[in-house]
């Protein structure tokens, strides 16, 4: 009985309780909206006032410039102010018929009909065969002038034209051209017209040149010279006549070093002061090559040269009476005998290679029996691996 009463009066207990609590919560009052913080303002700086926020800078305007002060006009040229004007007599001049080699000399008149200071620039002949004499270079309005001309004729025939330009401050006409015109034509003929030589037997084989006056005007031979003065011949110079007959004569070894040329022979004849006569020789002897040429070269190391060959022109034989190598470096290995001439097979060892030299040179030469010394140079360079750089 007692412990009814007990569990009765805990459960009393436990219902004043949850009683009391409900009425707690009853007597809440609502939830109030949460509060939004907001940053502190900066506070203002000390001793000046608040102010608002800074705004950007803007650009500094650029001041425009100063026009400058403009220059004053220049005076524009009056086209339709006097000037000076040229006039030729004429502007062409025609020589017509005229011998080789001689001078020829002309004269164009002019006048300067403007009406201001006429100056010649410049005269200008396209050749230098034509020179020209000018007494002054300005003329007053009224005054005329004479350009001289001196045309030294060829000496080949035919027809031939020059040029002469001339300028001055003539504003229509700057620049003007004066022709000149004439035919070339031999007064002494020559034969032969070339010359063919060789150089076996050559007494024999140089012909002779016959020199004859055309319009049969006497001359003399002053002169015979040649290219290289491989061709000559006797004369005399004091004789005069309307015809001579020549033996000319041959130097050799010029005629080889040079082959071909030309024979110049100078006469006294008032329209003919001298004949070219053109003239070419046949060597003796073909070397092939001429140079022997050697590349990437090393000191001490030979290179062997094959298939160098001396063949005569006439087709004769000779035979080798010794060789030699100016510098010591150059030495036959073979030397074998072939139609019309030699092969030779060369040995060529090149020298220490000095302290800025990066070539060497050497000659090979061949001594034909009861003939010519022949030469066969040899040019080598060095490797950019030998030796100092």
């Amino acid at each position: 009985m007692k412990r009814t009463c007990m569990i009765l009066v805990v459960l009393g207990i436990v219902s004043i309780l949850l009683s009391q609590i409900g009425c707690e919560e009853a007597q809440k009052p609502a939830q109030e909206p949460q509060k939004v913080v907001q940053a502190p303002e900066k506070p203002a700086a000390i001793g000046k006032e608040a102010t608002e926020p800074a705004k950007p800078k803007a650009e500094p305007v650029k001041p425009e410039p100063v026009n400058p002060k403009p220059e004053p006009e220049k005076p524009k040229a009056d086209t339709n102010a006097p000037g000076p004007e040229i006039r030729f007599d004429k502007m062409v001049h025609d020589f017509g018929d005229v011998g080789p080699g001689t001078a020829n000399i002309c004269e164009f008149g002019f006048k300067n009909v403007g009406e201001a200071l006429l100056k010649i620039i410049d005269v200008k002949p396209d050749c230098g065969c034509t020179l020209f004499t000018l007494e002054k270079k300005e003329y007053e309005p009224g005054e005329s002038g004479t350009l001289k001309i001196n045309y030294h004729a060829t000496m080949q025939p035919g027809v031939v034209t020059r040029r002469v330009p001339v300028i001055s401050n003539d504003k229509a006409k700057p620049e003007i051209t004066l022709t000149l015109k004439a035919t070339v034509v031999a007064r002494v003929d020559y034969q032969p017209k070339t010359l063919n030589l060789l150089l076996k037997d050559e007494d024999k084989a140089l012909p002779k040149v016959t020199l004859t006056s055309i319009d049969g005007k006497p001359f003399s031979v002053t002169s015979v010279k040649s290219t290289a003065n491989a061709i000559s011949a006797d004369f005399d110079a004091s004789v005069e006549a309307t015809k001579f007959v020549l033996q000319l004569k041959v130097d050799k070894t010029q005629l080889q070093r040079v082959a071909n040329g030309v024979v110049e022979i100078s006469l006294t004849h008032p329209e003919a002061k001298a004949v070219s006569i053109p003239f070419s020789a046949l060597a003796q002897f073909t070397i092939n090559p001429q140079v022997v040429i050697l590349f990437d070269a090393e000191p001490g190391k030979p290179i062997i040269r094959s298939n160098v060959t001396i063949l005569n022109n006439y087709k004769e034989q000779f035979e080798i009476a010794s060789v030699k190598s100016k510098e010591g470096i150059t030495k036959v290995l073979r030397q074998d005998k072939i139609a019309n001439g030699y092969m030779f097979s060369l040995e060529i060892t090149p020298p220490s290679l000095g302290d800025s030299v990066r070539k060497f040179t050497d000659e090979f030469s061949v001594q034909i029996k009861d003939g010519d010394l022949l030469t066969i140079k040899c040019q080598g360079f060095y490797s950019s691996k030998s030796g100092k750089p």
